[in-house]
């Protein structure tokens, strides 16, 4: 995020509860009309680059920041309240601001930074939402304003856009924490999707005339517009457009020319959950399927991507799978290392 690279604490803290993440805590109740207690639910990654990475723990509620090497840099309980967690510069330096849904100054958390070593908090008066951030001076916010809500950038802390959004929604970012970014809102049947590109220290924002598209993502050489009944994937060097063709896309992730998809559904069966990939030039693909909550990323070549059902990962190109177990989360970064995260919260990478 997921972005997952993204974070409402609340509503995924509820969305991500499990039965897979520490079983052996789990007893049967003596008493047959009390419901045994659920089981302790599993950590996730927030964001996660060539650098390090940033963890949800919902079990303690702490936010975790470690290194590279997956060594714990600095943990933090206060920011486990914000609702949104991005990284600055490079991972674990963070910005935790406040919400997307409009909930009004008195509801917000105040703003805190970490970065080079140091901490800093912002009133929540001040606490637009920070979505993507290089410094201090260069970064891209929601903004709420008596008038409404503004997608805005600001460079060396000029603004340099502001455009209004009526209920913006979850932002997909491209790996990395310097990457680019996607954004919709809605308001009544139109909906609108915002492209946020890097450019030199800042970000240029571009809007995509409404034509029924319901969101999109972004990723190191391509970005994908997503239709209700299709995919659009777009070659950023080339311009060269591909049309993937789908009833549902769900929530998608892209690179290269692979284009990775997320749906999930309950029903009268259960939870099921559904990854498909294609290769948009070629035509070809896979799927996967499970009863599980999925976590999946892609690779920057767009070839590879990793799936994660419960506690067991999957890497797949291709027809080729590796299968490693013990990992609740994973993301590839932008310099094509897999981070993955396991049910104690600690991180490793590979």
């Amino acid at each position: 995020m997921r972005t997952k690279y993204v974070v409402l604490a609340v509503a995924i803290a509820t969305a991500v509860i499990g039965g897979t993440i520490g079983l052996q805590n789990y007893h049967s109740s003596a008493d047959p009309e009390k419901p045994p207690p659920a089981p302790p639910a599993a950590p996730f990654l927030v964001a996660a680059d060539a650098h390090g990475s940033v963890v949800f723990d919902l079990s303690r509620e702490v936010i975790l920041g470690y290194d590279r090497a997956g060594k714990l840099a600095w943990q933090d309980e206060a920011m486990a309240k914000n609702a949104y967690i991005t990284c600055v510069a490079a991972c674990p330096d963070v910005v935790a601001s406040g919400s997307l849904s409009d909930q009004g100054p008195e509801a917000r958390q105040a703003t805190i930074v970490r970065a080079d070593g140091r901490f800093a908090t912002r009133p929540a008066a001040d606490a637009d939402v920070v979505l993507l951030q290089r410094d201090d001076r260069n970064r891209v916010v929601l903004e709420r304003r008596l008038e409404g809500t503004f997608l805005a950038s600001y460079q060396k802390g000029k603004l340099t856009q502001r455009l209004a959004m009526a209920n913006p929604r979850m932002p997909r970012i491209a790996p990395g924490s310097a990457g680019s970014m996607v954004i919709a809102s809605r308001a009544g049947s139109s909906a609108t999707v915002y492209f946020v590109a890097r450019s030199g220290t800042g970000w240029t924002i571009k809007e995509l005339a409404d034509r029924g598209a319901s969101g999109g993502c972004t990723g190191p050489a391509s970005s994908a517009v997503v239709y209700p009944d299709r995919a659009v994937v777009v070659d950023q060097s080339s311009g060269r457009k591909q049309t993937v063709q789908q009833d549902h896309i769900g929530t998608c992730h892209v690179a290269g020319d692979g284009l990775l998809a997320e749906t999930t559904s309950v029903g009268p069966s259960g939870h099921r959950s559904l990854v498909r990939y294609w290769d948009v030039r070629s035509g070809t693909g896979w799927t996967m399927e499970g009863t599980e909550t999925v976590n999946a990323s892609l690779d920057p070549s767009g070839t590879r991507a990793v799936v994660v059902q419960g506690t067991v990962a999957t890497i797949r190109a291709g027809a080729d799978q590796q299968v490693i177990q013990d990992v609740v989360d994973a993301r590839y970064a932008e310099d094509g290392s897999l981070v993955l995260l396991h049910a104690d919260a600690t991180v490793t990478r590979r």
